[in-house]
């Protein structure tokens, strides 16, 4: 009955019964919404205030840990990030999103190996997960194995032919592969796909007139 009064008010934020667990189910779920919408508004440390309030309600709450991570690698604190995606996988060890986000933390620390493993597991899991695949494309590129970036890159691409990014890093690694053909059709699609105001625009517009001169 607690249970069926918490989602009949939660919108209101309300409890009919002023229950202290309707109160505290209310709490934990308008916290960690609250949480997200800070993430997406880029409003890092009130998202971490508001996740780490939320995970105080329900110390269970993978949610709130995962976005209080995104909080925290926007930030750069890499190692609670780390322990928050940690956290979630605890919960979840399935969860394709926070071993994926684990693996950029890693690969933004050059912890490769690490990174990679993460990455390995997420497309083991989900192998239609692009972001799995254009991440490990990413690893693989840093540490200058061309091919296999290219690719991972591809398969990204082929799950999210959309992904604007994606086809411009795909063209680096062609470029790097030796591959100049391949490299400025992967830029040009990026000119057309991306948006007009998109900061990688002038590089890639400098990339395909220096191949092509």
């Amino acid at each position: 009955m607690i249970k069926q009064l918490c989602r009949a008010c939660a919108v209101i934020l309300v409890c009919v019964s002023f229950s202290p667990l309707c109160l505290a189910a209310e709490s934990k779920e308008f916290l960690t919404d609250q949480c997200r919408k800070h993430d997406e508004r880029s409003e890092f440390p009130e998202a971490i205030d508001s996740c780490s309030k939320a995970i105080q309600v329900d110390a269970k709450n993978g949610e709130a840990y995962f976005w209080r991570g995104v909080a925290f690698v926007a930030v750069r604190q890499y190692d609670r990030a780390i322990a928050d995606f940690t956290q979630v996988l605890d919960l979840n060890p399935k969860d394709v999103q926070a071993l994926s986000n684990r693996g950029l933390v890693y690969r933004r620390l050059k912890l490769y190996d690490k990174a990679m493993a993460d990455l390995n597991s997420a497309i083991e899991i989900d192998p239609a997960y692009a972001e799995g695949w254009l991440s490990r494309g990413t690893v693989f590129a840093q540490i200058d194995q061309w091919n296999d970036a290219i690719l991972d890159y591809s398969e990204g691409i082929r799950l999210n032919p959309q992904n604007y990014t994606a086809y411009h890093n795909r063209g680096i690694a062609y470029e790097q592969a030796g591959k100049k053909t391949e490299a400025v059709n992967d830029f040009q699609t990026y000119l057309r796909l991306a948006p007009e105001g998109d900061y990688l625009r002038p590089s890639v517009e400098q990339r395909i007139k220096a191949i092509s001169d």
